[in-house]
């Protein structure tokens, strides 16, 4: 299969291009940087030279192409993440990104369009089961993700397999949130926000990425949560980093944490 990756250097960009170069498909990745081309070709994929906001040359960067996995994603570090212009670029790749990305899959009438959303923005339903049906209430951090959904949709419509995987918050070597997680519990703070008992959709990174892949081999087109099995409620989470890092108990942030500017 011929497929195009966007952000296959990120966190689970990196693990699906290399899966897909073992299992033998021919692999092009959009490299923003002579750094991104050099880890690229570590990974066994093509470099392609193009932009996600030039129409025409997108065109011609999906001619040809069975699949486009839309991974790329520009997430602020955690330090800003609490402001709205923080995520102003994740939100043009969501949004505009995405919407250039699909009008180039339909012209050129690629198969397959696959883009990993985002678990956690459903609506606290307490202890009853969140499933694909459940309608979101995202923040306005996560709007633009509903965006890009509905893009995904509009290639379905076209007669595409349009396949959206709602990731859980990865966690695992070489993700950064895992990184700022352990590092917040080694000054004694648990962030995780919202109530001590609600749950929290987290996915292993490797099994993020094995996700992809049986989703590219075999789904139909649709929306699917890709999450742990067995969710751990917020105060579990906070009491196993606890124990992580050698401490009794972690401390809630304060709700001005919560706060968007």
């Amino acid at each position: 299969m011929n497929v195009f990756i966007t952000g296959a250097t990120g966190v689970l960009g990196k693990t699906v291009t290399r899966l897909l170069v073992d299992s033998g498909h021919n692999v092009r990745a959009f490299a923003r940087s002579p750094a991104n081309e050099s880890r690229l070709r570590d990974l066994g994929a093509e470099p392609v030279h193009t932009s996600l906001f030039e129409p025409a040359m997108l065109r011609a960067t999906v001619k040809n192409t069975d699949a486009i996995l839309h991974l790329a994603t520009h997430i602020p570090p955690a330090n800003k993440s609490g402001r709205l212009d923080a995520w102003a670029e994740n939100d043009r790749l969501r949004r505009d990104g995405t919407r250039n990305l699909v009008d180039a899959a339909i012209e050129e009438r690629v198969s397959t369009f696959l883009y990993p959303g985002i678990a956690f923005f459903y609506p606290d339903r307490a202890a009853n089961w969140v499933d694909e049906t459940v309608f979101p209430a995202p923040t306005p951090i996560l709007e633009s993700s509903i965006y890009a959904e509905k893009e995904v949709e509009r290639f379905t419509k076209n007669g595409g397999r349009g396949l959206i995987l709602r990731m859980g918050g990865f966690y695992g070597p070489g993700a950064e949130s895992t990184r700022n997680v352990l590092h917040a519990a080694g000054y004694g703070f648990a962030m995780f926000f919202g109530k001590s008992k609600a749950y929290t959709p987290l996915i292993w990174v490797d099994d993020a990425a094995l996700a992809v892949l049986d989703g590219l081999a075999q789904a139909p087109a649709g929306t699917y949560n890709i999450v742990d099995d067995e969710p751990l409620q917020r105060w579990e989470l906070a009491k196993a980093l606890a124990e992580t890092v050698g401490r009794r108990h972690l401390f809630r942030p304060p709700r001005l944490f919560l706060r968007t500017s």
